[in-house]
């Protein structure tokens, strides 16, 4: 037979046996409570690296604008990388329930931006889950690093312009 905990050995044979009962119930619903914000916050931590990574390829999109000689592209991009950086040290700070707290006021106040919002976190989620079955893929038949892609796109971009640029027929790999 197990080990009684501390709460349950304060009821002793004398309380009677729903009392006993109601007690293990309380500590297993605290235990289980407990693991749930556990994985809550592993899973905030999962997603705000996720997230960090996209800024991270921001920062390295905006140094390749740079050398490209695309200064106000360059500028956006960083600015939005650190915009973000902001948002992923928010939300690590900060416990689930302040952050649900939030969006639950968000969805009172501006129903139409909170639906669009999740709308994009959604989209966001669905391509940052889909990532490592790509990356995978592309590993195997690439590999150079993916700043040196990054690169390689902007440069083909900024040479060929937006409109000027290859139809799709014409895309090949970059070597």
């Amino acid at each position: 037979m197990a080990e009684p905990t501390d709460s349950t050995a304060k009821l002793g044979d004398a309380q009677p046996g729903s009392e006993r009962v109601k007690m293990i119930v309380n500590e297993i619903a605290s235990a289980a409570q407990t693991a749930a914000m556990s994985l809550v916050d592993e899973q905030k931590s999962r997603a705000a690296d996720r997230v960090s990574a996209v800024a991270h390829a921001l920062h390295a999109a905006a140094r390749t604008l740079e050398r490209s000689h695309s200064p106000v592209a360059a500028e956006y991009a960083d600015s939005t990388a650190r915009q973000i950086e902001s948002f992923v040290e928010s939300i690590r700070r900060r416990h689930w329930t302040e952050i649900a707290a939030d969006l639950e006021e968000l969805a009172r106040d501006q129903p139409v931006r909170f639906i669009a919002g999740a709308m994009l976190c959604g989209f966001i989620a669905g391509r940052l889950l889909a990532a490592p079955r790509y990356t995978k893929r592309f590993d195997q038949s690439s590999s150079r690093p993916a700043e040196a892609t990054v690169t390689a796109a902007v440069a083909s971009a900024s040479r060929d312009g937006l409109a000027g640029g290859p139809l799709p027929s014409q895309v090949r790999e970059l070597p």
